[in-house]
């Protein structure tokens, strides 16, 4: 079988992500990233005040898509195969737990973007 290989060109969050899915649903297809900078996931790092703020609590994508007002049909489609019920998931898949403020943003429950990043 010849060697699987995937380049992912950017270390940030897309660029992880995209790199550990891909690994996860390919064991065998050898994965690298490859980022301009010296630092990986350097916007995540600083994203919310340092403490990472990952999705939105809305759980409706009708009022999800409101928010966007050009591209809606796009990202309509895009919600029914990935949503915020899939991220809050995803996450806790990986021991993550979060919680959500008051204004809906929601963060690790360590208040850390540095557990996001681990």
């Amino acid at each position: 079988m010849p060697d699987k290989k995937l380049v992912v060109i950017g270390g940030g969050a897309a660029g992880f992500f995209c790199a550990v899915n891909a690994a996860r649903m390919n064991p065998e297809l050898q994965v690298t990233i490859v980022e301009k900078s010296s630092k990986l996931l350097s916007k995540v790092k600083v994203s919310g005040g340092g403490r990472c703020n990952v999705t939105h609590a809305c759980f409706e994508i009708g009022e999800m898509v409101k928010k966007y007002p050009r591209g809606g049909n796009f990202v309509r489609k895009t919600f029914h195969r990935f949503f915020t019920t899939d991220t809050i998931q995803w996450f806790k898949e990986r021991g993550v737990e979060l919680k959500a403020e008051p204004d809906g943003r929601m963060f690790p429950v360590t208040d850390s973007s540095q557990t996001i990043i681990d």
